[in-house]
C-alpha cells in the first residue's frame, strides 16, 4: 500500500478574553497659590482640610506632567489597536463561496 501524505489545513482555537473594566479617575483639585494668596490660602485650606500640608510643582513640571498624561493616552491607544488587530487574526475566517456562473 502507497503512503498517502496530505495537507490539512488545522485552525486555532484561541479564546478571546473579555476586555479589563474601563479606568475610573478620582477628581483632583489644584490650588494656585503665589505669595500675595499664600497666607489667606493657608488660613482657608487648614480651616477646611485641617493639616496644613501640600505639594508644590512649578509650572514647567506641571507642563511636563501634562506631556506624559498625553504619551500615556497615545500608548495605551496603541496598545489597544494591537489587541485589536490580533483578536482579528485569531478570529476563525468564514467559508468563502464563489458564486455559480
Amino acid at each position: 500500500m502507497p503512503l498517502q501524505i496530505k495537507t490539512v489545513e488545522a485552525s486555532r482555537n484561541v479564546p478571546i478574553q473579555n476586555r479589563p473594566r474601563p479606568v475610573d479617575m478620582n477628581g483632583i483639585y489644584f490650588y494656585v497659590v503665589n505669595e500675595s494668596n499664600f497666607e489667606e490660602f493657608k488660613a482657608r485650606f487648614t480651616q477646611e482640610k485641617g493639616d496644613f500640608l501640600f505639594y508644590a510643582i512649578s509650572v514647567r513640571d506641571y507642563e511636563t506632567l501634562a506631556l506624559n498624561m498625553s504619551e500615556l493616552k497615545r500608548f495605551i491607544k496603541q496598545q489597544k489597536e494591537l489587541i485589536v488587530y490580533y483578536e482579528e487574526a485569531v478570529k476563525p475566517k468564514e467559508d468563502k463561496k464563489i458564486p455559480n456562473k
